[in-house]
């Protein structure tokens, strides 16, 4: 009887390992999603798929963008207002420094991650390539989501 238990559990024991391919852990998870089922659908599945990706990505960046604009814009006039009417004191040339300072260690920063900005932009460039019809749907998609 014990031996039976034990047989049944190195049973489901082994059952419960899940098998990988070794070609698919150094890829990218959108690279596993794209190469898997969705690129070997019909074409019109993949313009829907894309279209819709599309869609709601661009509706959601104009509603963010917006926002975000409305945001930085009524601060900055908060600050030009307060600086008009004397509430606020600001020192332009310790702000112009900072800025510059900023730009300055932004442009390192990016010569810096240069190859792997490239790298990223090549992988993208060779996605888009692999799959154009969910690509161009996705393009459409989010500009009619920009529109709206």
């Amino acid at each position: 009887m014990a031996a039976e238990g034990n047989k049944q559990e190195e049973k489901n024991a082994d059952e419960t390992f899940e098998i990988l391919e070794l070609a698919e852990v150094g890829k990218h998870w959108l690279e596993r999603a794209l190469d898997g089922e969705l690129s070997k659908k019909s074409v019109p599945v993949q313009l829907a798929m894309g279209g819709t990706s599309g869609w709601v990505a661009g509706y959601l960046f104009q509603k963010v963008s917006k926002a975000a604009a409305t945001a930085v814009g009524g601060g900055f006039m908060l600050i030009l207002i307060g600086h008009q009417t004397g509430y606020l004191k600001v020192n332009w040339k310790q702000f112009e420094k900072d800025v510059n300072k900023t730009k300055e260690t932004a442009v390192k920063e990016v010569e810096r991650r240069y190859p792997a900005i490239q790298d990223a932009f090549s992988r993208g460039q060779d996605l888009v390539k692999k799959n154009v019809m969910i690509s161009s749907g996705f393009a459409a998609g989010f500009l009619l989501g920009m529109a709206m």
